[in-house]
């Protein structure tokens, strides 16, 4: 055989966790490459740039607040309705960003896994840590926004971070999971958007928790996004319902989908640059 028809092919070895977990450490690099990558191209080419990450919830916002705030009469639990609903809106696009990008990230970076070999688990959570860049320029308008309307900090804050985390765990988990799912199944990528349209209006984003029966908040707190909107909400405000069993069940629901998530993803990564 001449060495021009040899082929050579790289696949990933049977990896205990604790090696896969090592490895993914070896390439951090390329971690904080492709989030950066992912930011740059987005807003590239366009009028205002990084400035539709504000505009988009703030808008958002008005809408809501006229809407369900002025004319609806939906109850704030005594927070402004505007700083309600923009707190809410700041979080959700953490998660729906993250949850998009993830999902949609190995489809996208076909040519660079059928290329070469690294950790395949790098492309969807660099999709992740390119929305908390979103996350942070839209944090930076939310606390101004708050003593425009008379809101002062409290120790409360320190649970941002907290939230933040948790959230990333949830949007990383879902979008790993969604991201092995669209290789084989490209119907995903259509039903992921109605997925999360719907989520939002399932989530107390535009109303609070405190309006569902007590009979099945527990229930409802099984949304993971249910206890860390409230948690994030409280943590910016001050004010507001807050349960600590709410925020403790979102953020064990979010932990479980993380595990099966990353469970499905590599079961199924051997076989990405065959479906792709």
């Amino acid at each position: 055989m001449q060495a021009s028809d040899r082929k050579i092919i790289i696949r990933p070895g049977n990896q205990s966790l604790v090696q896969a977990v090592r490895e993914f450490w070896d390439y951090r690099d390329l971690l904080y490459i492709l989030a950066a990558r992912e930011v740059s191209v987005r807003y590239k080419q366009t009028a205002i740039g990084i400035a539709w990450v504000v505009l988009q919830p703030l808008m958002t916002t008005l809408i809501f607040t006229l809407i369900f705030g002025r004319f609806a009469k939906i109850p704030s639990d005594g927070i402004p309705y505007a700083v309600f609903a923009y707190s809410a809106l700041v979080l959700w696009g953490l998660f729906s960003q993250g949850l998009t990008r993830a999902g949609e990230s190995i489809i996208a970076d076909e040519r660079l896994i059928t290329k070469v070999y690294f950790p395949r688990l790098v492309i969807p959570f660099a999709a992740v840590g390119s929305a908390w860049i979103d996350f942070a320029v839209s944090l930076f308008i939310l606390l101004p926004l708050t003593y425009l309307y008379g809101l002062r900090p409290t120790a409360s804050l320190v649970l941002i971070p907290v939230v933040m985390v948790v959230v990333m765990i949830l949007a990383t988990g879902m979008g790993t999971l969604l991201a092995s799912l669209n290789v084989r199944y490209r119907d995903f990528r259509y039903l992921t958007p109605f997925l999360i349209q719907i989520w939002l209006y399932a989530s107390p984003i535009v109303y609070p928790v405190s309006i569902v029966p007590d009979s099945v908040r527990m229930w409802y707190y099984l949304n993971p996004m249910a206890g860390l909107i409230e948690t994030f909400r409280f943590a910016v405000t001050g004010q507001g319902s807050f349960s600590g069993i709410g925020f403790g069940i979102s953020a064990f629901t979010s932990a479980v989908m993380f595990a099966i998530g990353l469970t499905v993803f590599r079961q199924v990564e051997r076989s990405f640059a065959d479906f792709i």
